[in-house]
């Protein structure tokens, strides 16, 4: 006869093979239909071969051009231009001109990734992993029996508005500017990615 235990062991290791399979077939869909971040492809096939972990989002960074408003609300943003690379003045200025809304703001951001885990004990061991590696950005962000999620993700970022009220507010010189720091801190990114994709599999695979 079942313990009390056994029957909740069993539940959280149903719950968690079916958000792993879910999230596994949602990757694959991503990668079929061209939409996951190329740069990190072969690090999240990976992924789905540890038993253990699984990934619900991920991308390596970024910089990119958002359409928002002065609060830069969720709600009313939506992206108008995405660069998963670094970038020249020339491509980020032509696209800046011919913005046709209200407000644009240029930004950069790090990796980020969600990783899952069955219960607290591997969420912790990931997060500790996290931590010891340098991410100063790291924590559980869902806790449920069979789901775990942890997310994680660099530091490097930035983000300014270009367009206000429908007119350029930088110039070209600033503009020359920013998306020179904005490269810079793209391959400070990509060139902890890296490191990052090496030492978690040396960990966990």
């Amino acid at each position: 006869m079942q313990t009390i235990e056994d029957k909740q062991k069993n539940k959280e290791e149903q719950r968690y093979s079916m958000v792993k399979k879910y999230h596994t077939e949602t990757l694959m869909k991503a990668i079929d239909e061209h939409k996951a971040d190329k740069m990190i492809i072969p690090f999240l096939l990976d992924i789905v071969k540890i038993p253990s972990i699984f990934t619900s989002s991920s991308c390596a960074g970024r910089l990119m051009l958002l359409s928002t408003d002065d609060t830069e609300n969720k709600k009313n943003s939506s992206f108008y231009k995405r660069y998963h690379r670094l970038v020249t003045f020339e491509e980020v200025q032509n696209d800046i001109l011919n913005f046709k809304g209200n407000e644009l703001w240029l930004k950069v951001e790090s990796f980020i990734f969600h990783f899952g885990a069955q219960n607290y004990s591997k969420a912790k061991e990931l997060l500790i992993f996290a931590q010891t590696f340098g991410l100063k950005k790291a924590g559980i962000i869902t806790a449920k029996d069979g789901k775990y999620i942890v997310e994680m993700s660099f530091t490097q970022y930035m983000s300014l508005p270009v367009v206000h009220n429908s007119e350029v507010v930088v110039s070209e010189d600033y503009l020359k500017l920013i998306i020179n720091k904005g490269n810079e801190k793209l391959k400070l990114n990509y060139k902890k990615l890296e490191s990052f994709e090496k030492e978690f599999l040396k960990r966990f695979s």
